[in-house]
């Protein structure tokens, strides 16, 4: 653990020029067979991934998904659910096509599964959202009698302020449909949310706003979602909020009295932020493993406001106020 703290500001696997964002942290049980004991996933094509066994040392493995489409692909999130055939489940966003516009437009969470974890997975043909315009970074949340739940970050533009937030739904035991209503979680309302402040987007219908006369809105982002429960039963979310190639962050959602509470109002107030004293820009989109040495969060990061995002990994531990934290020096683990 404290080896990854040593790390924090450098990139585990780094890759020039290629981008490693939204990085999703598996480990893989000993007695099956695969590339390596640690696997991290990333968006873009074919959904490369990484091998490990040690957490430090990492290479590339190649693609994940095999796919005969273009279009863009975002955010794996990857559960082992031993009964299946296919035992491998993978959701992710695949979107209309590429670019600035259809790169953005129609993103529905998918499901592929494969037979070994790191791949190759195959599209099974399920659209879990098919009823949304909008669905990305999905999570998946396993109960302890056998039921699923997906969180996700989905568009809200019924009124102001527009912008990404996150909802949640129950999934099937084989994660192939979700079973119940679409439940509204929270949405982007902090000022170091802002995603764009005058954001163009002909491709998304919002009433009143005539885009084809010039409109624009101020858009907020709270993306990214991780389900978890602190040591004291409390639920909590971590997600990342603002914009991923600018000011972005990891903030911390709790459930209290029922509701859910966005307890990172400010930058200081977040799981992680920028950091440049560390050489950390931008980290955010995290995954959370549960191992035997504890939890470690796997997010992505810039070394420099331009560069591509990197992927690293910290020990997640919780204060002595249930709050989740991540030591960025030796002395704190």
């Amino acid at each position: 653990m404290q080896a990854l703290v040593e790390k924090f500001g450098t990139p585990l696997a780094p890759d020039p020029g290629v981008d490693q964002g939204d990085p999703f942290l598996v480990e893989v049980p000993p007695a099956t067979d695969g590339p390596a004991r640690y696997l991290v996933f990333v968006s873009g094509p074919g959904l490369p991934v990484y091998g490990s066994h040690n957490l430090i040392q990492w290479r590339k493995l190649g693609a994940s998904l095999r796919s005969d489409s273009d279009a863009w692909t975002w955010a794996p999130s990857v559960t082992h659910l031993p009964g299946l055939d296919r035992p491998w489940v993978m959701l992710y966003s695949r979107a209309l096509g590429t670019g600035e516009v259809d790169g953005h437009r129609e993103h529905r969470i998918r499901r592929a599964d494969s037979v070994g974890p790191g791949g190759p997975y195959v599209d099974s043909g399920e659209v879990l959202t098919a009823d949304l315009d909008f669905a990305i970074d999905p999570d998946v949340r396993l109960r302890p009698d056998g039921t699923a739940v997906l969180t996700f970050a989905t568009d809200y533009v019924d009124e102001e302020p527009y912008g990404t937030g996150l909802a949640e739904a129950p999934l099937d035991a084989e994660l192939r449909r979700i079973t119940g209503p679409v439940i509204q979680v929270a949405r982007a309302r902090a000022d170091w949310q802002v995603y764009e402040p005058t954001r163009f987007m002909p491709w998304k219908a919002i009433a009143g706003v005539h885009w084809d006369a010039g409109d624009t809105v101020r858009w907020l982002t709270m993306e990214g979602p991780v389900a978890l429960l602190s040591p004291a039963g409390v639920p909590t979310l971590l997600y990342a909020g603002g914009n991923f190639a600018g000011f972005y962050g990891i903030g911390i959602l709790r459930r209290e009295g029922g509701t859910w509470v966005d307890t990172s109002p400010t930058p200081a107030d977040c799981l992680l932020a920028p950091d440049p004293e560390h050489g950390v820009y931008g980290p955010g989109h995290c995954s959370v493993l549960d191992t035997d040495g504890g939890q470690l969060l796997c997010f992505h990061f810039r070394t420099s406001p331009d560069a591509p995002r990197q992927f690293g990994i910290l020990p997640l531990r919780w204060g002595a106020d249930d709050r989740p934290y991540c030591p960025v020096d030796s002395a704190d683990t």
